[in-house]
């Protein structure tokens, strides 16, 4: 069963405002472990991602009958607020750090165990600086994340470095996917230009000796909501699957 998306908000001291997010549950059987899946961009995710068709195909498919699945779908409010949030160099970027790992996860753990569920899996997903800033969240506290989902991650020598800097093995399970037709996109907010093809192959050789399991596809694929869409069952299934 997958639940209908419920809007809902918390009060964000850190980023002085009240921060809008949705959640939606997948749930066959009676498990009593939680898979939690964090999503930048959530709605996005939803509307032009087909999140939900995507999990219905997947359990169809699997025929799995004892799975319980939380997505925690956090939008940015403009375009504008994403790159505050999601770049480095944004102006609100440790701020969002901060508010997800002080604020987000704590509530959302909270509610949690206060059902008598424990929680299995804590992953990820985001897609372009979406995915970078997943990358910033999980290397700022790496031991608390088993799952990162990065599609055509808008990764910067900020992110290459920060993997660098951890020296010991990781319970991560990464998926990383990129197109070969990325290799200059403009970001039109600010006209920059992200190498995406060339810092994902990058990242994939620093990630090798410290993330648990690592899988990597290259597709004959542009920077486009409709590469992120069709790909998004093969990552969701690894979530699943891995770990």
């Amino acid at each position: 069963m997958i639940s209908n998306l419920e809007e809902h908000q918390i009060s964000s001291q850190i980023l002085g405002k009240k921060q809008l997010y949705y959640s939606l549950e997948v749930r066959e059987g009676q498990s009593q472990a939680v898979d939690v899946l964090y999503v930048q961009d959530g709605m996005d995710y939803v509307r032009l991602g087909k999140l939900q068709d995507a999990w219905h195909d997947i359990l169809r498919e699997e025929g799995r009958r004892d799975v319980h699945f939380l997505l925690i779908l956090v939008p940015p409010s403009t375009s504008e607020e994403r790159y505050h949030y999601y770049h480095p160099r944004g102006t609100q970027h440790h701020s969002y750090i901060h508010f997800f790992h002080q604020e987000l996860v704590p509530f959302i753990e909270k509610q949690i165990r206060e059902t008598g569920k424990d929680i299995r899996k804590k992953g990820l997903l985001g897609d372009s600086l979406g995915a970078a800033v997943c990358l910033a969240l999980a290397s700022e506290e790496p031991k608390e994340w088993t799952h990162l989902l990065l599609q055509s991650g808008a990764f910067t020598d900020f992110h290459v470095n920060k993997i660098r800097n951890i020296e010991t093995k990781l319970p991560w399970n990464v998926y990383q996917a990129v197109g070969s037709l990325e290799e200059s996109v403009t970001y039109p907010l600010t006209g920059e230009t992200f190498p995406i093809l060339s810092a994902n192959r990058t990242l994939y050789e620093e990630l090798q000796p410290i993330a648990d399991n690592h899988t990597y596809y290259e597709e004959d694929e542009d920077h486009l909501w409709d590469f992120w869409r069709r790909d998004l069952p093969r990552a969701l299934h690894y979530f699943l699957t891995k770990g």
